[in-house]
């Protein structure tokens, strides 16, 4: 099963501060975050068109407490592994839980598009969530839950990368 959502979201400020805010600024930008407790550089390899990155993050909620209930808080921590295509202004990733317990993953793109001085961020990402994996919940509840726990999921994600991209926004309009 999965869910897979879109969302443009215009930031004022030129695509290159922008990229490079997302892609080497996010760890210091969680500290403003109140639902991000942590991002910490795993990885980082400069390659052929770009970077890869890996990044760990621990969330500290915002998902509503009947998600939270059935979802353990080794959930809230996962590996963000992604590729910074610097020839096409495009960020390709794949996330998972810390522990590789297979229960979830996400994966997917932001492109990076400018607008005369401005940069229209383009996030687009399938959520799949693996109802088999899904601990203490009975099975023949597991199928009709998880329909339900992907979009609610889907959306807090959401309604995270858009405060994502105001932090930014904010943190780019601080060093200038």
């Amino acid at each position: 099963m999965s869910y897979k959502i879109s969302r443009e979201i215009l930031l004022k400020a030129p695509r290159e501060k922008v990229w490079k805010t997302y892609r080497d600024y996010l760890p210091e930008l969680a500290k403003t975050m109140k639902t991000v407790d942590k991002i910490e550089v795993v990885k980082r390899e400069k390659v052929e068109n770009g970077f890869r990155i890996k990044n760990k993050w621990k969330i500290s909620g915002g998902l509503p407490n009947s998600i939270q209930k059935i979802a353990p808080a080794r959930l809230l921590s996962y590996y963000d592994n992604a590729f910074w295509d610097e020839s096409r202004w495009v960020c390709d990733f794949v996330e998972k839980p810390i522990d590789d317990n297979g229960v979830y993953k996400c994966v997917g793109q932001n492109i990076f598009e400018e607008i005369d001085n401005n940069t229209r961020l383009i996030i687009s990402f399938e959520l799949i969530i693996y109802p088999e994996k899904i601990p203490a919940v009975p099975g023949f509840l597991k199928r009709g839950l998880v329909s339900k726990i992907e979009k609610i999921i889907s959306k807090e994600v959401v309604k995270n990368l858009a405060s994502t991209a105001k932090h930014v926004e904010e943190f780019i309009h601080t060093k200038e």
